[in-house]
């Protein structure tokens, strides 16, 4: 627990400290005290950039501060390019229940007009489509989920409590359940593979299907039912549901037939065999 609340500091602060430094710069630069009440295109930009340079900030930080293993395991693409492929279906078939159930749900949406503003600019697309993918993977799977599974006896509370957080910290109540539901996703995939490309794959294909299907409707308030009625948005639904118990079927039954090995005691087993081995020899 305690981990995590300091990488979760880390990453509202670096957050902070950007926005901070940013914003200062933006007052300096205008001559005023005070953020507008209706932000420019300098101060939207700002914004933004700040938000891609504080979570690079927050990548690099994991990595050098070595909280995600840089190990080939933990890099390797799975062996199969198969398990890439279902990765993505997998993710899509995913999101036609989860954004159904949510619509039903109807949710305050407190974030809506930000993730329009960031939809529309060219440094907001990069903030979701490839930021938060790369870094998100690394700050809740790697650093957070990964910790727990070498820790914890039991994998399927490290999934949970990782997703849980991952949902929590998107601050926003119509989407902190979708989060939710997308974290034991990735979470369950980390597990089973080991490997964090899979869940960066994936969570860039949702983030991106997201971007797309705003940019083509351009209709911050379409809905499944509104595009395609109540009839298909429900079929589609099932549709969804249908192949994700199917991917998970493939997946355990025939593409990752056992997890990944976790527990350090294991590990510490493992090295010790080896060693009395060598000495033997």
């Amino acid at each position: 627990m305690g981990r995590t609340i300091k990488l979760l500091l880390y990453f509202f602060a670096y957050q902070l400290a950007f926005m901070g430094v940013f914003i200062c710069g933006y007052m300096i630069h205008k001559g005023v005290f005070e953020v507008p009440q209706t932000p420019d295109s300098t101060y939207t930009s700002l914004i933004l950039l700040a938000q891609v340079l504080s979570t690079a900030a927050m990548g690099i930080h994991l990595l050098v501060g070595k909280y995600v293993p840089l190990d080939r395991k933990t890099w390797s693409y799975c062996s199969s390019s198969k398990v890439l492929i279902a990765s993505v279906v997998f993710i899509l078939a995913l999101g036609l229940w989860t954004n159904y159930l949510s619509e039903l749900a109807d949710l305050p949406n407190s974030m809506q007009e930000t993730f329009e503003m960031m939809m529309r600019h060219p440094l907001g697309i990069i903030a979701i489509v490839i930021m938060a993918p790369i870094v998100e993977e690394l700050l809740f799977r790697g650093a957070i989920e990964g910790y727990l599974l070498r820790k914890w006896k039991h994998p399927a509370g490290a999934i949970v409590f990782s997703s849980l957080v991952f949902g929590l910290v998107h601050g926003n109540w119509v989407q902190a359940p979708f989060a939710f539901v997308i974290g034991l996703a990735l979470g369950w995939m980390y597990y089973r593979t080991g490997s964090l490309l899979p869940g960066i794959l994936m969570h860039f294909v949702n983030n991106s299907t997201a971007v797309l299907g705003f940019l083509i409707t351009d209709n911050p308030d379409a809905t499944m039912v509104s595009e395609y009625g109540p009839q298909g948005a429900v079929w589609m639904a099932v549709a969804g549901a249908a192949v994700t118990v199917l991917c998970v079927y493939l997946f355990q039954k025939k593409l990752i037939t056992q997890p990944a090995v976790w527990h350090e005691i294991e590990e510490v087993e493992s090295q010790n065999d080896e060693n009395v081995f060598i000495q033997n020899k």
